[in-house]
């Protein structure tokens, strides 16, 4: 067999061929390769994907790449600084082109991977096969759901195909447009109306007035549905966002709710500039130093026991709590971890050789993140991002007993800290004053009033703090237990007679349980001053020699007030 000439070899490679003349696949000059087995000229039955093309793309590349060389060599040779400038910016625009061009394929990538992948998945058993055609925006305002033509579409059918799309694309009540009887059968979603923009405090105020007792009202919704939560799904609430998401608006307007209903508030605030509006209500405890900061935390773990034994003993049996077991409390917890340390700092100070390593105001803290409802003990949280130690808790106790998640300004990291990686992330907005409120129920997308709290008007801020005030104190307005240290009560009610909140029980119920006695450890009742400027030791001494203990606290000796205000007269 005579070897092939020059001639043949140029042509054999200028129009696509194989050098040898040999045809590797069945691919023609105008189709590629086709059929079960597209390959006939190579022994593996494998070819590599220039073999599939069609010949005249195939020729269209290696002729045109042959001539630019060509020509690129001419200009070399001719011109050879002004070829050098071209080639420059040509290669400058194809580096530039690529960049833009893998950029779009990795976004591709990752929106088929976080979208497109998971919804297949979930509809493949629903429609017995996958879908046909999937289309998901990018930002997931329209997804269109191919449907096979054997798909009859009954109501069981399309409500799991509905289901699907909202939990795994995040997608609350969306508009649904059927079409199964054309050529290509396949239901559109499409966004739903958004809640508005701006809400204030008249567009809610009736459903604030005629929510349940157990009820937060967050603001408007999808298609301007009032968002609510209840504490009967969960007792606990948390606030993650970042800086200016609007968590202190979004806090002022749930703490209004609670005033109004008579709860007392607790403001637990290191940083000392949260919620300044509530300064010296009558309703509210605030706690800022260290030690304001100890004695409330202290407080509120004896108050817990009391109450959950109150709970316990007014069921009488019965399996149900049926008494008062005082007016609600709200724990505002902000930013814990400013006050973590010095509480740490401030206990191995105090404490005597009898009290227990662990600071009691840590082990309220940590106690309260696991109050049930039977309490009526609430703690919300508000931080940045929702980590172990922003909530003052060593576990994650708390993050998970918060079922009621008002997110505010989210990133990715920060969603999947506060709520987890399981619950697909909705699309970020930057609409002020707009949050998603996450409970058992799912996500959705919620309008929060503003209170012009912050406004950067002076003069409506200033009015709008004279009018959240006014409002927190136009209902029933909580009263401060007898036993709540005198240094933590507001300006505006000392004086008053001190009042006390029992476990009183509602008419037709077991008879009625009686507050306990109210006890104190040592360090504590120093440390709320009263034994004045005399030294703890001395303290100490003087009590083991005139005082009986009544109980103890871990390895601590409790003494009931009135014996240590005793101790202190003398």
């Amino acid at each position: 067999m005579s070897k092939p000439t020059a001639a043949a070899i140029a042509w054999r490679f200028l129009s696509g061929h194989t050098l040898s003349g040999r045809y590797i696949t069945n691919a023609t000059w105008t189709m590629p390769s086709r059929g079960d087995h597209p390959v006939i000229g190579h022994p593996t039955g494998h070819a590599i994907r220039w073999h599939h093309m069609p010949r005249l793309h195939r020729a269209g590349i290696r002729t045109g790449s042959t001539a630019m060389a060509a020509v690129i060599a001419y200009g070399l040779i001719t011109a050879f600084w002004l070829t050098t400038a071209i080639l420059a910016a040509l290669a400058a625009t194809a580096a530039g082109y690529g960049t833009w061009w893998l950029g779009r394929r990795i976004l591709r990538w990752r929106h088929r991977r976080r979208w497109v992948r998971p919804l297949r998945r979930a509809l493949t058993p629903v429609l017995g096969a996958p879908p046909p055609r999937l289309e998901i925006e990018p930002d997931r305002s329209r997804v269109i759901v191919g449907i096979p033509v054997e798909f009859t579409g009954s109501d069981k059918e399309r409500e799991a195909i509905t289901r699907a799309v909202t939990t795994k694309l995040a997608i609350e009540a969306p508009d649904v447009a059927w079409k199964l009887h054309a050529k290509q059968p396949q239901v559109t979603f499409t966004q739903s109306e958004p809640p508005p923009s701006r809400v204030s405090w008249d567009d809610v105020a009736a459903a604030v007035r005629t929510a349940a007792p157990n009820e937060l009202v967050f603001g408007p919704g999808k298609r301007a549905a009032i968002v609510k939560a209840s504490y009967s799904d969960s007792p606990h609430v948390a606030i993650p966002g970042g800086s200016g998401g609007g968590k202190s608006n979004l806090a002022a307007f749930l703490l209004l709710q609670e005033m109004m209903r008579g709860s007392l508030i607790f403001n637990l605030d290191p940083k000392w500039i949260s919620h300044l509006w509530m300064q010296n209500l009558p309703n509210v405890i605030n706690a800022h130093d260290i030690p304001d900061l100890h004695l409330a935390l202290a407080w509120l773990g004896k108050e817990l026991l009391r109450r959950t034994k109150a709970a316990y003993y007014s069921a009488g049996g019965t399996g149900r709590v049926r008494g008062n077991v005082g007016a609600r409390i709200i724990v505002l917890c902000e930013e814990l971890n400013y006050g973590m340390p010095g509480l740490k700092d401030y206990w191995r100070e105090t404490r005597s050789k009898e009290d227990p390593k662990q600071s009691p105001a840590i082990a309220a803290l940590s106690a309260l993140s696991c109050a049930g409802r039977a309490s009526d003990i609430h703690e919300w949280l508000i931080a940045q991002l929702l980590t172990v130690q922003s909530t003052g808790v060593s576990d994650s106790t708390i993050r998970t007993n918060a079922g009621v998640k008002a997110m505010a300004r989210w990133d990715p990291p920060g969603w999947a800290m506060a709520v987890g990686k399981h619950v697909p992330m909705p699309a970020q907005t930057t609409i002020p004053g707009r949050i998603h409120v996450v409970t058992g129920d799912g996500v959705r997308e919620t309008q929060v009033p503003y209170l012009h709290l912050d406004d950067k008007d002076e003069a409506a801020a200033e009015e709008a703090v004279r009018w959240a005030r006014d409002l927190a104190t136009s209902g029933t307005v909580a009263l401060i237990p007898s036993d709540i240290p005198e240094q933590l009560w507001p300006a505006s009610v000392l004086g008053r007679e001190r009042p006390s909140i029992e476990a009183a029980h509602s008419p037709g119920t077991v008879g009625h349980v009686p507050s306990p006695p109210v006890l104190l450890t040592l360090p504590e009742a120093y440390a709320q001053g009263m034994f004045g400027d005399r030294e703890y030791e001395a303290v100490r001494k003087a009590a083991q020699r005139r005082l009986k203990p009544v109980s103890k606290r871990g390895t601590a000796n409790e003494y009931e007030i009135d014996d240590l205000h005793a101790l202190a007269s003398k």
